[in-house]
């Protein structure tokens, strides 16, 4: 986590922008590619800040583990 906090429309079109599907839910966003599924809990009571950080461990994650399901099993 690195401390910076943004809107969730400002992270919602980051997450598109990275061809992400964005759903927002009462206890963050959910983001879901396929079969892979995380979420990014919300960092106010308001539920308009995401943290920066989260919303880059996600997509690293989904990647991730979009690669290593490409991969051929050995």
């Amino acid at each position: 986590m690195d401390g910076i906090c943004l809107l969730v429309p400002d992270a919602i079109r980051r997450l598109e922008t990275e061809g992400r599907r964005v759903e927002i839910a009462e206890e963050g966003l959910h983001l879901a590619n396929g079969k892979l599924n995380h979420c990014i809990i919300y960092r106010d009571s308001l539920t308009s800040l995401v943290d920066r950080g989260d919303t880059d461990d996600a997509l690293w994650r989904l990647r991730r583990a979009k690669s290593a399901r490409k991969r051929p099993a050995s």
